[in-house]
């Protein structure tokens, strides 16, 4: 079904937004402008890192040289990339109208993300690739 042939708008969200306590220290990251969503269409959350086979809580994560490093210096790169992929599919599948991710995050960092323990200019490594595979319907959430 395209965008244009349904009239209720899906937005995919960080689950960490809506409440859920999916982040790696076991909380939320609750926004009211993401609860309003459900108001006006359908709202599917989704963790990337929790597809990808991490539990909660988990190490605190980041990505260096190019790869996701956590605090206990084991790389958790195959995760977060499984993790995207799982995203990137169900993305594929359901077209939303709308993404909202979770800023700072070394997987749904949409401007900004964690680099070497630092927040940093730059992007997730779902966001990077939902952009390669043409998604630009995608807000950064603080």
């Amino acid at each position: 079904m395209s965008k244009t042939s349904r009239k209720t708008p899906i937005f995919l969200v960080s689950a960490c937004l809506v409440g859920m306590k999916t982040r790696y220290d076991g909380g939320d990251s609750l926004r009211e402008e993401i609860i309003s969503l459900f108001d006006k269409g359908i709202v599917i959350p989704l963790c990337p890192e929790i597809l990808g086979g991490l539990g909660i809580p988990r190490p605190k994560a980041t990505i260096k040289d190019g790869r996701i490093i956590n605090k206990e210096k084991k790389d958790v790169t195959y995760n977060f990339k499984k993790g995207a992929e799982e995203v990137l599919t169900f993305v594929k599948r359901i077209n939303p109208d709308r993404i909202y991710l979770k800023e700072y995050s070394p997987s749904c960092g949409v401007k900004k993300t964690n680099i070497n323990w630092e927040r940093e200019k730059g992007k997730g490594i779902t966001t990077k690739l939902l952009i390669e595979n043409g998604y630009h319907n995608i807000s950064g959430i603080e």
